[in-house]
């Protein structure tokens, strides 16, 4: 009872305390808030990474394999698998015309449907129709000062404008009436990061303005033989028509990739099911017997397991049916299986290393505490000596009189950890209100959004994260006042009586 009530007098009255507990405070919520903006960023590229990636992928290399078919059929048959997609990779040139830049990307043919079922495509296209409306707007003429033609022709290009689809556009590679041309049948979808002219605000956002969305571009590849040697010397050609963009949130993806409708990018790579005639009459060159049936290969397999299914059960799942198949058909070519963390864990570990060390590096920087609260009870227990030897000699035990300044230790823990908690959540939570505040005040921005390629600050507060440094400490404080209260203990009741 008499431990309680002194804890209680001891904080009331005391002021050094209270420093110890306001260290506490700040190194609570400096680790906090570091391992929030980290945690937050981290989330946002693991996010970023499974927009675009199915959860697993089997792939080959650049020759691609035939038989995808199959496997698929085989994988839907499994009760863990949701949906599969196949996906054509490739490396080339793209010439965007109403810039004449010419740039090397990572040229990927999908069906975008299928491609939506897997991965998260659809959310990643960038442009509305509201970005056209709104630029429209602006360039718009006063009433009074067309002519009823001119008026009438700005009014039936603003309705086309109106009603620009470009979410179906993306979806479907089909292009807008408005921008139709009779030498280009489809529509592409580009990175928003590879074009050059594509620049962001203040806010960063794109500016519609900038975009060579509607325009044509040409895209350059060079078909590959099975054997992985080029078929000719002649490159591949196609025109597409640019009708969207789209941002993942990885600017690795976003500044090297063009999507492109598989079937065609089959045809350029001659990859697509077709006739092939493997006899020919040696005397005039000209094909015998019957023709083959060449099989479509592709570059990868994306494969989606159902929901609440763990990714490692859906590899495993994936593994056993892949080897199956190949068991059965050896002469398929050599395919490897990868899941979305495994396919980018170069960029992911890197950035969770980061975290780490910040973590640790501010945790020690937080010591300072353990130390403080060291120090501070230390004079305290010098400061209380003659009131330890009277408790001693009412009978207070070694133990009890250890109790009081162990439990010391404790409240102040206790009282600087939850309000760092609470400073360091009402900063996690707030954190770009705050940065907009600094901003209108002072002109000042840490996340500049031209920058850095995310919009916001990411920031997340992790229930676990936050459990664990708060007990952490709760923890430090009590470590730090074990010297002084063993000190207290052992003093002899009849020296600290006459201690002055």
């Amino acid at each position: 009872m008499y431990i309680a009530l002194l804890i209680t007098k001891y904080l009331k009255r005391k002021l050094a305390p209270m420093f110890a507990a306001l260290a506490v405070t700040l190194c609570t919520a400096m680790v906090i808030i570091v391992i929030s903006v980290m945690g937050g960023f981290l989330n946002m590229m693991r996010q970023a990474a499974q927009t675009l990636t199915g959860q697993v992928t089997i792939f080959s290399g650049p020759t691609g394999f035939a038989g995808h078919q199959e496997i698929a059929k085989r994988l839907l048959a499994e009760p863990d698998i949701e949906a599969t997609v196949p996906l054509l990779r490739s490396y080339g040139l793209i010439n965007i015309k109403i810039h004449e830049t010419t740039r090397t990307v990572e040229v990927v043919g999908i069906e975008p449907a299928s491609f939506n079922t897997v991965t998260s495509y659809e959310s990643s296209l960038y442009w509305t129709n509201q970005h056209f409306l709104d630029i429209w707007k602006k360039q718009y003429p006063a009433s009074g000062e067309m002519s009823p033609t001119l008026k009438q022709r700005f009014d039936d290009i603003k309705k086309q404008y109106e009603n620009l689809n470009l979410d179906e556009a993306g979806m479907t590679f089909k292009i807008p009436s408005i921008w139709e041309d009779e030498q280009i049948k489809e529509g592409c979808v580009l990175g928003i990061a590879v074009d050059q002219w594509n620049t962001r605000d203040t806010e960063g956002k794109y500016n519609v303005s900038n975009s060579a969305i509607g325009t044509p571009v040409i895209i350059t590849v060079l078909p590959l033989t099975l054997g992985g040697s080029f078929q000719s010397l002649s490159p591949a050609k196609a025109q597409f028509t640019l009708v969207n963009e789209f941002k993942s949130g990885l600017y690795d993806i976003d500044a090297n990739r063009i999507y492109v409708p598989m079937a065609q990018l089959q045809k350029m790579l001659d990859m697509d099911r077709k006739e092939v005639w493997e006899n020919f009459d040696p005397a005039t060159g000209e094909p015998v017997g019957k023709p083959t049936i060449r099989s479509d290969r592709v570059s990868e397999l994306m494969v989606k397991g159902k929901e609440g299914v763990p990714l490692a059960q859906v590899k495993a799942t994936v593994e056993r049916v892949l080897q199956g198949y190949l068991n059965e058909h050896t002469d398929t070519a050599s395919l490897w299986i990868q899941t979305w963390e495994e396919r980018h864990s170069t960029l992911l570990g890197a950035v969770e290393r980061e975290k780490g060390m910040l973590t640790i590096l501010f945790a020690i920087i937080s010591l300072v505490a353990v130390v403080m609260i060291a120090v501070i009870f230390y004079m305290i227990v010098q400061q209380k000596t003659k009131d330890i030897g009277t408790l001693r000699a009412i009978g207070a035990s070694r133990k009890g009189i250890a109790g009081i300044f162990l439990g010391y230790g404790l409240a102040v823990g206790v009282i600087g950890s939850m309000l760092g908690l609470a400073l360091a959540a009402s900063i996690v939570l707030n954190l770009n209100e705050i940065q907009d505040l600094l901003y209108q005040w002072f002109g000042f921005k840490m996340w500049n959004p031209q920058i850095y390629y995310f919009d916001r600050i990411p920031s997340e507060l992790d229930r676990m994260e936050v459990t664990i440094i708060v007990f952490c400490a709760i923890l430090s404080s009590v470590i730090g006042a074990i010297v002084p209260a063993i000190r207290a203990a052992i003093q002899d009741p009849v020296e600290s009586l006459r201690y002055e």
